[in-house]
């Protein structure tokens, strides 16, 4: 019993969220219109029948719909927020060695002058 009335919201819901239906205004008369025409057929709540009868109903103009082009309420625009501009990074200074070149004898460098072998 309580999973057949979950489908039954479960079908309510899916043909609610359908973008087909857009225009179904979703008041008491309009719900109970769509109901007494499953019953009225002996149609299951399903999806699919839902949408069966809102378009039997609609081809009737029985049910109460929102008007084309009136889908959602306008909104002001908003104002846009100014994006900052990143500031110039500055390059990199890598430290040049010195000493391009060591020669080291027991672990450590050489210093002065190193003569070739």
């Amino acid at each position: 019993m309580e999973t057949e009335e979950l489908e039954h919201y479960k079908a309510l819901e899916e043909f609610a969220a359908d973008t087909h239906n857009l225009r179904f205004v979703e008041s008491r008369e309009n719900w109970r219109k769509l109901m007494d025409f499953l019953h009225g057929h002996d149609l299951e709540t399903t999806a699919h029948n839902l949408r069966f009868a809102f378009l039997s109903l609609c081809e009737d103009g029985v049910l109460d719909l929102l008007p084309l082009g009136h889908l959602a309420p306008p909104q002001s625009p908003q104002p846009e927020a100014p994006v900052p501009t990143p500031k110039a990074q500055p390059t990199p200074v890598v430290p040049i060695k010195a000493k391009t070149f060591a020669m080291y004898r027991n672990g450590k460098a050489i210093e002065g002058t190193v003569r070739s072998l």
